[in-house]
């Protein structure tokens, strides 16, 4: 029912072939990143910016970020940067042990995605 309404939000800014509408149900519910929707649907990645926003607006995703540790591990989630904890535990190797280390989490990188809603 939600890639219904996910497809239909979709259908109105971007025409969906067939073949990409069966892609689109093989992402993730949980991480949709504006990359695969522009891959998959053949636009920039402004346009595929606005299908998500667009998407989240209506109910249909809920935007999320992660912010990363060094070594890529997720250190901490929330719905937008200014929830998100302002420091993060990440684990650091020090001649091969590998121990605890705080870091700001300002400095780290963030992954923004999306998730299906479904409430």
């Amino acid at each position: 029912m939600l890639f219904a309404k996910f497809f239909d939000a979709i259908s109105s800014l971007t025409p969906v072939p067939p073949s990409q509408a069966n892609l689109l149900a093989e992402l993730d519910p949980d991480k949709i990143y504006v990359e695969n929707v522009r891959s998959i649907l053949g636009v920039s990645t402004e346009h595929a910016k606005r299908i998500c926003e667009t998407a989240t607006r209506q109910g249909i995703f809920r935007r999320r970020v992660d912010v990363l540790c060094p070594d890529g591990t997720v250190a901490a989630s929330a719905e937008s940067e200014v929830h998100l904890p302002p420091t993060v535990r990440c684990w650091q190797e020090t001649h091969g042990n590998y121990e605890p280390a705080e870091a700001e989490t300002h400095l780290l990188q963030k992954d923004l995605y999306y998730i299906l809603d479904g409430e």
